[in-house]
């Protein structure tokens, strides 16, 4: 019975269950990676390719690192938004001084991670001149730095 079985055939037949073998272990375990990889989510990074796509690599590799500060940039940015719409919104409504330091206050802890990160003083800047381009609401720098401390009542 066994010499009617080729060489070829058997190999084969083995290559073939190796491959699903292998492939009922991978989509097991690592089918979270692969949706990832198939979506276009994550990249395959092969060690032997590295210097080819060293900066993209290198990008990544910050990125994952401190997510948190890529984070940091993107509430900044929103808040810069807010912040502009908070003062012409104020300016519209007709509100005090005050009205709007606490307004911006408010604003202000909803971003915790801005305060203590050096795009704080930015923030500052931003609501200085967007504030004179309206004359009643109008902040210094001083003014701008300790709404970060909570309302002004």
């Amino acid at each position: 019975m066994f010499t009617n079985i080729s060489w070829g055939s058997y190999l084969t037949a083995a290559v073939i269950a190796l491959v699903v073998w292998y492939a009922a272990v991978i989509i097991k375990f690592y089918s979270g990676n692969l949706k990832k990889i198939l979506s276009g989510e994550t990249k395959i990074r092969l060690p032997f390719f590295k210097n080819t796509k060293e900066g993209h690599a290198v990008q990544n590799t910050i990125k994952s690192s401190f997510s948190g500060s890529f984070e940091t940039l993107e509430d900044a940015e929103q808040l810069s938004i807010r912040i502009e719409q908070a003062a012409a919104e104020s300016a519209e409504k007709g509100l005090s001084k005050e009205q709007f330091q606490n307004y911006l206050s408010m604003l202000l802890d909803e971003y915790p991670y801005v305060k203590i990160s050096s795009l704080r003083e930015n923030i500052n800047k931003l609501m200085v001149s967007e504030s004179s381009k309206y004359p009643g609401l109008q902040l210094t720098l001083s003014e701008a730095d300790s709404l970060w401390e909570g309302s002004v009542f």
